[in-house]
């Protein structure tokens, strides 16, 4: 028989905050509020929601949901079948052409392996964005956005509990 497959498992670091986030939380004027979730610009205590500079107050919070946005991948991926499908076999025309065209199979080369590399690493880094969204009074609006799900849904949860408190 054939030799057994292999299990290839990929593991995948967390994402560290990004350098907006990393930011100190503006002075937020302490009332003897009691944090209830903190991190980088975020906290949220049982009166409101600071991001960076700006505050919600969550009894004004109507619904809390979590939202998320895949960046469009087919700009990359057309650039890949575009380099496949025309660059190589122009660059093999071009390499048994007219010697007098051998500065543009070099070029062409550069051009075609640089577009194609390019393509295939912006793919290979490309990641969804997840946004914390608040239902307020005059409508849903995007407070806060992380490329950490776990960021986000902990603190979804955290903002949920907060309002539903008496």
């Amino acid at each position: 028989m054939g030799e057994p497959m292999a299990v290839v498992t990929v593991l995948r670091p967390v994402v560290p905050l990004r350098e907006v986030e990393r930011r100190p939380v503006a002075p937020v004027l302490d009332s003897g509020e009691r944090s209830l979730f903190q991190a980088g610009q975020v906290r949220v205590t049982a009166e409101r929601l600071v991001v960076g500079g700006q505050s919600w107050a969550l009894r004004d919070v109507l619904q809390v949901e979590t939202a998320r946005r895949t960046p469009k991948v087919w700009p990359y991926l057309l650039a890949v079948g575009l380099a496949g499908a025309l660059g190589l076999p122009l660059l093999s025309w071009l390499s048994v052409s007219v010697t007098a065209l051998k500065g543009a199979y070099e070029a062409g080369l550069i051009l075609t392996a640089l577009g194609l590399f390019a393509s295939m690493a912006a793919l290979l880094v490309v990641e969804d964005t997840h946004y914390l969204v608040l239902g307020l009074p005059g409508g849903s609006r995007r407070v806060f956005g992380s490329h950490d799900p776990q960021l986000i849904a902990r603190l979804a949860g955290t903002v949920r509990a907060a309002c539903q408190r008496p």
